[in-house]
């Protein structure tokens, strides 16, 4: 799977502004992704920027109090030279409803097509593109979106729904109370192959009620089999459960919301994890690399939380 996180995007984008041409005086986004691409690259090269309908229709340009070049048009019509922009390009579909729709409006001015990410086959059907990137791929902007999902492993709590609080998490109601109405969070439009939890599975029902009613769609929930909330948190077994389950299927891709549980689920698998948390995709090339950091980063928090507490009782005594 390749996988292009934002951080991806924008270092993608700096690397290569180079191509853009320089004569370019107007930069339009084919929404939704488009748009967010469009954005970027029009703060970088502080250009204006605006969406096909407003390009076609009012064509007037609204900057808000963005410091302007000289020369920067105040309608579209007095563009010159369009860059008109989207995030990928695959089959081309976008692209050319676009271009048919521009064809159709009579827009006269120059108009250069420009895709972050291509196909190797697909990179003739821009003008411009910035990065090579074969399927299957997915995106950080889109993941929650992409039929690649029914082939991928997801957890619960921290990415569908919000985290219990430390007071919810036990065997009372309240736990049982939160896992019926937790606020949702990022919920998926396609079908999630599997959904790997750390809830014990005597919470199944209740987990599957939330799933229902908030539309989550998926071919198979997998829970712990501890029989009490304390035993689940002394066995510290969450990330090791989860691997194994990601080890044994043909999944692949693991969404993780907790970033040590991530590291070590990608550790035990050998394969790869989106971490929700940090936004950070882990794999075997990287992941000790990683885990070696978030050891030195614990070391340094201890050491100043034992600071603050010999400092404590000193003042004390």
């Amino acid at each position: 799977m390749n996988f292009r996180t934002y951080d991806d995007l924008t270092k993608c984008i700096v690397k290569n502004l180079y191509k853009v041409p320089h004569d370019i005086d107007l930069i339009v986004g084919i929404p939704r992704s488009g748009s967010m691409v469009a954005s970027i690259l029009a703060l970088y090269l502080n250009l204006p920027i605006t969406d096909i309908d407003t390009f076609i229709g009012t064509g007037e340009l609204r900057t808000g109090s963005t410091r302007k070049c000289s020369g920067w048009i105040k309608n579209a019509n007095e563009a010159k030279h369009v860059l008109v922009v989207d995030d990928s390009v695959s089959s081309g579909k976008a692209i050319r409803e676009v271009k048919e729709i521009l064809t159709g409006k009579g827009i006269a001015c120059k108009i250069t097509f420009l895709a972050i990410y291509s196909l190797a086959v697909s990179r003739m059907k821009v003008d411009i593109y910035f990065e090579i990137c074969e399927q299957p791929r997915m995106f950080e902007w889109n993941y929650m979106h992409h039929w690649a999902l029914k082939y991928c492993c997801m957890d619960i709590d921290g990415i569908l729904c919000e985290d219990p609080k430390w007071w919810q998490n036990d065997d009372s109601e309240k736990y049982k109370n939160f896992i019926l109405n937790a606020p949702s969070k990022f919920i998926p439009t396609q079908k999630v192959g599997k959904l790997v939890s750390g809830r014990l599975e005597s919470y199944r029902a209740y987990t599957e009620i939330w799933l229902k009613n908030n539309h989550v769609e998926y071919d198979e929930l997998i829970l712990m089999d501890q029989i009490t909330a304390e035993q689940r948190m002394l066995s510290g077994r969450h990330a090791a459960f989860k691997a194994k389950v990601y080890s044994s299927c043909d999944a692949i891709l693991f969404f993780e919301s907790d970033y040590d549980q991530a590291l070590e689920i990608c550790r035990l698998s050998g394969k790869p994890v989106f971490c929700i948390e940090n936004m950070n995709l882990i794999n075997s090339d990287n992941v000790m690399a990683k885990m070696q950091v978030r050891s030195k980063e614990f070391k340094v928090t201890m050491k100043r939380v034992m600071r603050k507490l010999i400092n404590k009782i000193d003042y004390v005594k």
